[in-house]
């Protein structure tokens, strides 16, 4: 890696879903354009190539196996084999998602042979009036009745049906029935994994007239079979200098926050990576880095900041904007003590991480 550090864009890949739309076609290049509907755009993975400056056509995989610290920071400890732990990406629901729930890290190394489970959050960029997610269960169940229930067609009696507007943010650990809603375009910061195990999928029928795999077994070994408390997290919010931080959610995998601002800031990733996604207006991001020109992203584009850049700056490119941070957080440190500073209630803290009762934010809390 003789290269100096710069932010990394990557080469967005389009996947097309059964239940996806068009709404993404517009941030996908001609030449990568698909035929069918997108469903999701991946838009910071391992796998995806780097399309800007000196590292142009590289794989972020290769660049974090080359020098991982650099690009992952503190992440490098806990990563297995230097994985990038992270995935980003946009949803289009044209239709709604299976049910469908993610298993653990433990349960994907000993049944799957992967590296990562998948717990994820959804930041709502879009959502027509009435929309709704599936997200766990109306009341306590055992495997057997949920089996029954799939067996009778009467799933739809046992799952949470929440509602959800532009904004809304919700996290869903590993674990955790779930479905995204027709007519809801979202934001979603993960763990690095594909393992989704299909509980039910409305009887729908793929090309051809195939209905897709379901995962029952896998499905009931993993899910959660109580409700969960809280659907969605009540952001928090503190003022910095010249702008707005709003804490999204964080668990021990992922942290989001929101800036908001009208002028320039500085941003320092203290041994962290930093993937920002613009939600509102156009922003350039300049670093010590990556020279006097900058890299230029209009919304809903995204880049990788690597741990190893000792700070950024981001310039409005018009007017005010607003940007996703997502990384790998301290909780401690990141999270839970700028918030105690600025006069946050412990549980509103904690609801942060979802649940309270399970909030990965709660050993954090207790040791401080």
């Amino acid at each position: 890696m003789s290269a100096p550090l710069y932010p990394l864009k990557f080469k967005p890949l389009p996947v097309e879903r059964v239940w996806g739309g068009d709404k993404l076609k517009k941030l996908v290049g001609q030449s990568t354009q698909p035929d069918g509907r997108i469903g999701e755009l991946w838009v910071v993975w391992g796998d995806l190539e780097v399309e800007n400056g000196a590292w142009q056509g590289r794989t972020l995989r290769s660049l974090v196996a080359g020098n991982p610290e650099a690009i992952l920071g503190e992440a490098a400890a806990n990563a297995p084999d230097a994985l990038f732990p992270l995935l980003v990406k946009l949803i289009d629901a044209r239709e709604t998602l299976s049910v469908q729930v993610h298993p653990t890290d433990s349960y994907a190394q000993s049944h799957e042979h992967q590296p990562f489970g998948k717990s994820e959050m959804w930041y709502v960029l879009e959502a027509e009036p009435g929309a709704s997610i599936v997200h766990g269960l109306s009341r306590p169940t055992t495997p057997a009745e949920l089996r029954h229930a799939l067996d009778s067609g009467t799933l739809g009696e046992l799952l949470n049906y929440a509602p959800v507007t532009r904004g809304d943010t919700i996290i869903i650990p590993a674990g955790t029935i779930h479905a995204l809603g027709e007519g809801i375009m979202v934001y979603e910061l993960q763990q690095s994994s594909d393992l989704t195990y299909r509980l039910f999928d409305w009887n729908r029928q793929q090309v051809g007239g195939v209905r897709r795999e379901l995962h029952i077994d896998k499905s009931l070994d993993v899910a959660r079979m109580e409700p969960i408390p809280t659907h969605k997290v009540r952001p928090l919010e503190i003022q910095e200098a010249g702008y707005t931080r709003q804490f999204l959610c964080a668990c021990s995998y992922f942290a989001a926050e929101l800036l908001k601002a009208q002028s320039a800031i500085v941003q320092r990733p203290a041994h962290r990576f930093h993937i920002l996604t613009v939600m509102e207006g156009s922003i350039t991001l300049r670093s010590r880095g990556a020279g006097s020109e900058g890299l230029t992203l209009q919304s809903r584009e995204s880049v990788l900041v690597p741990a190893g850049l000792e700070e950024y700056e981001i310039q409005p490119a018009g007017d005010g904007y607003s940007v996703v941070k997502g990384y790998v957080p301290d909780l401690r440190a990141d999270i839970v003590e700028p918030l105690l500073a600025a006069g946050a209630r412990t549980d509103d803290i904690l609801q942060l991480g979802g649940d309270p009762e399970r909030s990965d934010l709660r050993r954090a809390v207790d040791f401080h």
